[in-house]
């Protein structure tokens, strides 16, 4: 009997904590109005028919069926169909805590940098039927039936479809985990506008429209950034602003309130009580 054993050696470089948020599938019609937007997350887009272009940043690229496109975080962006008998297809898919690096530049593409390239990558894959066949049917199925442990091959799946893309361009493009020392666009925007803002009536719909981004991923992506959720990092910071006033002035517990943004001065006490353990006249008589 003959055997041949293989060993596996434990040197693999990718190691990456990425999350997939979703998958679509789009198809050109009359309707389709697609406007220049950004995310806080890298987007692939495999071309399954048809033909167009994409505005990327300051550039237009003609794509076709075949082509694959990888856009970093906070890269403009918008789509659009040439006009014919083969509208534009395309299925997408949104992944975060990802991004693409090319090998002649050791930055990583969602920092600060002025290469405009870096932000996105356009592929010509030879067969792009080996990413199509494991996301449709495999990778939708998963997700749509939701059957013993679909996150575990859902992940496994994303994984196989990054290797062959890094495998395929070995010797231009990888893809890496985004770095963690800086706060990704969108969220220094939400929280410059909170900063500026606390004391007003905000709303997640409003703080979706600043970031351009869905007000569920508004709320994922600033709590895994920040550490708390919008709602409770406004309520952090009124109550640090009236922690000031209390110390500085001799406004009244009511006025502090309303300067600082709560509605009414007893969900004000409830908060400042929560947050400071200490009710805000309990405060104040402790600060004499």
């Amino acid at each position: 009997m003959g055997i041949t054993r293989y060993d596996v050696e434990e040197n693999a470089n990718f190691n990456v904590d990425f999350e997939l948020l979703y998958i679509s599938k789009s198809k050109f019609e009359n309707d389709w109005h697609s406007t220049a937007h950004f995310h806080p997350f890298t987007e692939i887009f495999f071309i399954t028919n048809g033909s167009g272009n994409f505005h990327l940043d300051d550039n237009t690229v003609n794509v076709s069926k075949g082509d694959l496109i990888i856009i970093n975080p906070n890269c403009l962006h918008t789509e659009k169909s040439n006009t014919g008998k083969d509208p534009l297809e395309y299925i997408v898919l949104g992944i975060d805590n990802l991004s693409l690096v090319h090998h002649d530049s050791p930055t990583l593409v969602n920092s600060e940098d002025d290469n405009k390239n870096d932000l996105y990558k356009v592929i010509h894959p030879d067969n792009l039927g080996i990413y199509l066949n494991l996301i449709d049917p495999l990778l939708i199925s998963e997700i749509e039936n939701k059957p013993l442990n679909y996150e575990l091959v859902c992940k496994s799946l994303i994984t196989l479809i990054i290797v062959f893309i890094s495998r395929g361009e070995s010797e231009d493009v990888d893809l890496k985990e985004n770095s963690k020392e800086h706060l990704n666009l969108e969220c220094m925007k939400i929280k410059n506008y909170l900063d500026s803002h606390y004391s007003e009536n905000i709303t997640l719909d409003k703080l979706a429209s600043i970031s351009h981004v869905n007000k569920y991923y508004v709320v994922h992506s600033f709590t895994k950034q920040i550490g708390v959720s919008p709602i409770n990092y406004v309520i952090n910071k009124r109550i640090s602003e009236a922690k000031n006033l209390l110390k500085t002035t001799n406004y009244s517990i009511r006025d502090i309130s309303s300067i600082v943004g709560f509605s009414t001065s007893s969900y004000f006490s409830q908060m400042f009580k929560k947050v400071t353990g200490l009710s805000p006249k309990e405060y104040k008589l402790q600060l004499k």
